[in-house]
Protein backbone atom coordinates (compact mmCIF):
# COMPACT_ATOMS: atom_id res chain seq x y z
CA UNK A 1 0.00 0.00 0.00
CA UNK A 2 3.13 2.56 0.81
CA UNK A 3 4.34 1.36 -2.57
CA UNK A 4 1.10 2.60 -4.17
CA UNK A 5 0.70 5.42 -2.48
CA UNK A 6 4.26 6.58 -2.97
CA UNK A 7 3.91 6.14 -6.51
CA UNK A 8 1.05 7.81 -6.88
CA UNK A 9 2.87 10.82 -5.41
CA UNK A 10 5.60 10.51 -7.70
CA UNK A 11 3.13 10.17 -11.11
CA UNK A 12 1.69 13.54 -9.83
CA UNK A 13 5.28 15.67 -9.34
CA UNK A 14 6.28 14.17 -12.30
CA UNK A 15 2.97 15.71 -14.37
CA UNK A 16 3.36 18.50 -12.34
CA UNK A 17 6.47 19.20 -13.50
CA UNK A 18 5.78 17.97 -17.18
CA UNK A 19 3.20 20.35 -17.06
CA UNK A 20 5.31 23.48 -16.24
CA UNK A 21 7.83 22.68 -18.37
CA UNK A 22 5.07 23.24 -21.43
CA UNK A 23 4.24 26.51 -19.64
CA UNK A 24 7.47 27.55 -19.57
CA UNK A 25 8.52 26.36 -23.05
CA UNK A 26 5.73 26.04 -25.47
CA UNK A 27 4.38 29.60 -26.70
CA UNK A 28 0.90 30.06 -27.55
CA UNK A 29 -0.41 32.70 -29.87
CA UNK A 30 -3.05 35.35 -28.05
CA UNK A 31 -5.63 37.04 -30.19
CA UNK A 32 -7.02 40.61 -29.44
CA UNK A 33 -9.24 43.09 -30.71
CA UNK A 34 -8.82 46.44 -29.60
CA UNK A 35 -11.35 49.51 -30.74
CA UNK A 36 -10.40 53.31 -31.71
CA UNK A 37 -12.45 55.90 -33.11
CA UNK A 38 -9.35 57.56 -35.22
CA UNK A 39 -8.95 53.85 -36.99
CA UNK A 40 -10.16 54.20 -40.38
CA UNK A 41 -8.96 50.71 -41.52
CA UNK A 42 -7.88 47.91 -39.26
CA UNK A 43 -4.18 47.98 -37.92
CA UNK A 44 -2.34 44.63 -37.48
CA UNK A 45 0.52 44.95 -34.63
CA UNK A 46 2.31 41.63 -33.18
CA UNK A 47 3.52 42.38 -29.72
CA UNK A 48 6.53 40.53 -28.26
CA UNK A 49 7.74 40.84 -24.84
CA UNK A 50 9.82 39.85 -21.79
CA UNK A 51 11.53 36.67 -23.98
CA UNK A 52 14.25 36.75 -20.94
CA UNK A 53 16.52 34.90 -23.64
CA UNK A 54 14.25 31.59 -23.66
CA UNK A 55 14.34 28.58 -25.48
CA UNK A 56 11.43 28.17 -27.39
CA UNK A 57 10.76 24.71 -28.33
CA UNK A 58 8.11 25.44 -31.04
CA UNK A 59 9.86 28.61 -32.72
CA UNK A 60 8.40 27.64 -36.20
CA UNK A 61 4.92 27.70 -34.75
CA UNK A 62 5.95 31.17 -33.70
CA UNK A 63 7.23 32.04 -36.95
CA UNK A 64 3.90 30.14 -39.06
CA UNK A 65 1.28 32.19 -36.78
CA UNK A 66 3.03 35.77 -37.35
CA UNK A 67 3.31 35.14 -41.02
CA UNK A 68 -0.17 33.61 -41.19
CA UNK A 69 -1.62 36.98 -39.24
CA UNK A 70 0.59 39.19 -41.08
CA UNK A 71 0.88 42.04 -38.93
CA UNK A 72 1.56 45.63 -40.34
CA UNK A 73 4.78 45.92 -37.78
CA UNK A 74 6.03 44.27 -34.81
CA UNK A 75 6.58 45.55 -31.07
CA UNK A 76 9.35 44.91 -28.82
CA UNK A 77 8.62 45.77 -25.66
CA UNK A 78 11.61 44.91 -23.65
CA UNK A 79 13.35 42.17 -21.47
CA UNK A 80 13.99 40.49 -24.72
CA UNK A 81 17.63 39.99 -23.47
CA UNK A 82 18.03 38.32 -20.06
CA UNK A 83 21.18 40.95 -17.77
CA UNK A 84 23.37 40.65 -20.99
CA UNK A 85 25.10 37.72 -19.55
CA UNK A 86 26.95 36.21 -22.94
CA UNK A 87 25.37 32.89 -23.31
CA UNK A 88 21.64 34.87 -22.74
CA UNK A 89 22.66 37.61 -24.74
CA UNK A 90 23.57 35.08 -27.98
CA UNK A 91 20.01 33.46 -27.23
CA UNK A 92 18.17 36.55 -27.64
CA UNK A 93 20.58 37.55 -30.75
CA UNK A 94 19.75 33.65 -32.35
CA UNK A 95 16.05 34.35 -31.45
CA UNK A 96 15.76 37.76 -33.52
CA UNK A 97 17.81 36.55 -36.54
CA UNK A 98 14.74 34.22 -36.78
CA UNK A 99 12.67 36.79 -36.13
CA UNK A 100 13.98 39.11 -38.57
CA UNK A 101 13.75 36.60 -41.49
CA UNK A 102 10.09 37.30 -41.79
CA UNK A 103 11.21 40.88 -42.98
CA UNK A 104 8.32 42.20 -41.04
CA UNK A 105 9.60 46.09 -39.86
CA UNK A 106 9.73 46.12 -36.24
CA UNK A 107 10.35 48.67 -33.03
CA UNK A 108 11.80 47.95 -30.29
CA UNK A 109 12.13 49.37 -26.95
CA UNK A 110 14.64 48.31 -23.98
CA UNK A 111 13.57 46.65 -20.45
CA UNK A 112 15.25 46.82 -17.07
CA UNK A 113 17.15 43.49 -17.39
CA UNK A 114 18.73 45.35 -20.38
CA UNK A 115 19.71 48.30 -19.06
CA UNK A 116 20.57 47.09 -15.94
CA UNK A 117 22.77 44.73 -17.58
CA UNK A 118 26.25 45.08 -18.59
CA UNK A 119 26.45 44.40 -23.11
CA UNK A 120 23.00 46.86 -23.34
CA UNK A 121 25.60 49.02 -26.48
CA UNK A 122 26.06 45.60 -27.72
CA UNK A 123 22.56 44.88 -28.04
CA UNK A 124 21.48 47.81 -29.01
CA UNK A 125 24.40 47.70 -32.21
CA UNK A 126 23.09 43.80 -32.85
CA UNK A 127 19.14 45.25 -32.74
CA UNK A 128 20.20 47.94 -35.55
CA UNK A 129 22.01 45.78 -37.80
CA UNK A 130 19.39 43.27 -37.95
CA UNK A 131 17.24 46.32 -39.44
CA UNK A 132 15.25 46.69 -36.22
CA UNK A 133 14.22 50.53 -35.26
CA UNK A 134 15.36 51.44 -31.50
CA UNK A 135 12.82 53.61 -30.05
CA UNK A 136 14.65 55.46 -26.74
CA UNK A 137 12.47 58.60 -25.82
CA UNK A 138 11.68 59.09 -29.03
CA UNK A 139 8.89 57.91 -31.83
CA UNK A 140 8.18 57.48 -35.46
CA UNK A 141 5.06 58.90 -37.51
CA UNK A 142 3.98 56.34 -39.73
CA UNK A 143 1.18 55.54 -42.03
CA UNK A 144 -0.36 52.71 -42.71
CA UNK A 145 -3.70 52.14 -45.07
CA UNK A 146 -4.89 55.57 -44.64
CA UNK A 147 -4.12 55.32 -40.67
CA UNK A 148 -1.69 58.06 -39.77
CA UNK A 149 -0.18 56.41 -36.33
CA UNK A 150 2.55 57.84 -34.44
CA UNK A 151 4.68 55.29 -32.11
CA UNK A 152 6.82 56.56 -29.43
CA UNK A 153 8.86 54.05 -27.38
CA UNK A 154 10.41 54.82 -23.72
CA UNK A 155 13.31 53.66 -22.16
CA UNK A 156 12.62 51.86 -18.77
CA UNK A 157 14.66 54.05 -16.02
CA UNK A 158 15.37 57.27 -17.36
CA UNK A 159 12.14 57.31 -20.11
CA UNK A 160 11.03 60.80 -20.68
CA UNK A 161 7.76 62.41 -22.63
CA UNK A 162 10.40 65.24 -23.55
CA UNK A 163 10.01 64.31 -27.69
CA UNK A 164 6.74 63.08 -27.50
CA UNK A 165 4.66 64.90 -30.19
CA UNK A 166 1.38 65.74 -28.87
CA UNK A 167 -1.27 65.28 -30.97
CA UNK A 168 -4.80 64.67 -31.10
CA UNK A 169 -5.12 63.80 -34.62
CA UNK A 170 -2.76 60.44 -35.17
CA UNK A 171 -3.37 56.97 -33.57
CA UNK A 172 -0.72 57.67 -30.75
CA UNK A 173 1.17 54.36 -29.27
CA UNK A 174 3.01 54.29 -26.65
CA UNK A 175 5.42 51.27 -26.36
CA UNK A 176 6.77 51.12 -22.07
CA UNK A 177 8.41 48.07 -20.81
CA UNK A 178 6.45 49.32 -17.23
CA UNK A 179 2.92 50.79 -17.93
CA UNK A 180 2.95 52.55 -14.35
CA UNK A 181 5.95 54.48 -16.02
CA UNK A 182 2.72 56.18 -18.84
CA UNK A 183 0.35 55.67 -16.11
CA UNK A 184 1.82 58.50 -13.85
CA UNK A 185 2.72 60.78 -17.41
CA UNK A 186 -0.65 60.13 -19.04
CA UNK A 187 -2.12 62.69 -21.51
CA UNK A 188 -5.45 62.38 -23.24
CA UNK A 189 -3.97 62.16 -26.48
CA UNK A 190 -2.11 58.98 -25.52
CA UNK A 191 -4.19 56.40 -27.12
CA UNK A 192 -2.88 52.85 -26.63
CA UNK A 193 -0.48 51.72 -24.28
CA UNK A 194 1.78 48.14 -24.89
CA UNK A 195 3.26 46.99 -22.06
CA UNK A 196 5.24 43.96 -20.84
CA UNK A 197 6.91 43.54 -17.16
CA UNK A 198 4.39 41.78 -15.30
CA UNK A 199 4.96 38.16 -16.92
CA UNK A 200 0.88 38.53 -15.85
CA UNK A 201 2.15 36.88 -12.33
CA UNK A 202 3.68 33.92 -13.86
CA UNK A 203 1.84 31.81 -11.78
CA UNK A 204 -2.13 32.88 -11.51
CA UNK A 205 -5.20 30.85 -10.20
CA UNK A 206 -8.66 30.90 -11.67
CA UNK A 207 -10.93 33.39 -10.62
CA UNK A 208 -7.98 35.58 -8.36
CA UNK A 209 -5.89 35.92 -11.62
CA UNK A 210 -2.24 36.81 -10.31
CA UNK A 211 -0.72 36.60 -6.56
CA UNK A 212 1.98 39.07 -7.70
CA UNK A 213 3.47 40.92 -10.33
CA UNK A 214 6.89 42.99 -10.62
CA UNK A 215 6.31 46.20 -9.87
CA UNK A 216 2.30 46.26 -9.23
CA UNK A 217 2.51 44.06 -5.58
CA UNK A 218 0.20 41.73 -4.91
CA UNK A 219 -2.91 40.80 -6.52
CA UNK A 220 -2.26 43.19 -9.02
CA UNK A 221 -5.00 45.40 -11.60
CA UNK A 222 -2.57 45.63 -14.05
CA UNK A 223 -1.20 42.52 -14.56
CA UNK A 224 -2.30 40.74 -17.75
CA UNK A 225 -4.57 41.79 -21.08
CA UNK A 226 -6.72 44.84 -21.80
CA UNK A 227 -8.00 47.57 -19.35
CA UNK A 228 -9.09 50.97 -19.49
CA UNK A 229 -7.30 53.41 -17.90
CA UNK A 230 -8.52 57.46 -17.70
CA UNK A 231 -8.89 58.06 -21.37
CA UNK A 232 -6.96 55.45 -23.22
CA UNK A 233 -6.36 51.88 -23.47
CA UNK A 234 -3.61 49.69 -21.85
CA UNK A 235 -2.80 46.21 -23.06
CA UNK A 236 0.25 44.18 -21.24
CA UNK A 237 1.46 40.64 -23.00
CA UNK A 238 2.68 38.38 -19.69
CA UNK A 239 5.73 37.17 -22.51
CA UNK A 240 7.63 34.45 -24.01
CA UNK A 241 9.73 34.19 -20.71
CA UNK A 242 10.45 33.61 -17.31
CA UNK A 243 12.35 35.59 -14.59
CA UNK A 244 14.49 34.24 -11.70
CA UNK A 245 13.30 30.56 -12.44
CA UNK A 246 11.54 28.86 -15.06
CA UNK A 247 7.83 28.78 -13.53
CA UNK A 248 4.59 29.16 -15.22
CA UNK A 249 1.39 27.78 -13.92
CA UNK A 250 -1.92 28.60 -15.80
CA UNK A 251 -0.21 30.94 -17.86
CA UNK A 252 1.65 29.79 -20.45
CA UNK A 253 4.06 31.35 -22.74
CA UNK A 254 2.63 33.98 -25.45
CA UNK A 255 2.86 36.20 -28.34
CA UNK A 256 0.19 38.83 -29.16
CA UNK A 257 -1.25 39.22 -32.79
CA UNK A 258 -3.60 42.44 -32.13
CA UNK A 259 -6.17 43.55 -34.78
CA UNK A 260 -7.23 47.27 -34.04
CA UNK A 261 -10.49 47.86 -35.56
CA UNK A 262 -12.48 51.20 -35.93
CA UNK A 263 -14.52 51.67 -33.26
Amino acid sequence: MNKIIIFIIFCLILLLFSYIYYQCKWAKEVRQDIYNKKVKNEIKITQISDFHSNKLKNMEYFKKKILEFNPDFIILTGDINDYGVEKKFNRAIDFLKELSKLKIKTYYITGNHEEAGPMLNDFIKEIKNLGIKYLNNDGDLIEIKDNKIYIYGLSYYNYSFENYKNNDENLNIILSHYSKNVRDNLDDTMDIIFSGHTHGGQVRFPFIGALLAPGEGYFPKFDKGLMKYKNSQIYIDSGLGNTLMDLRFLNRIQFSNITIKRQ
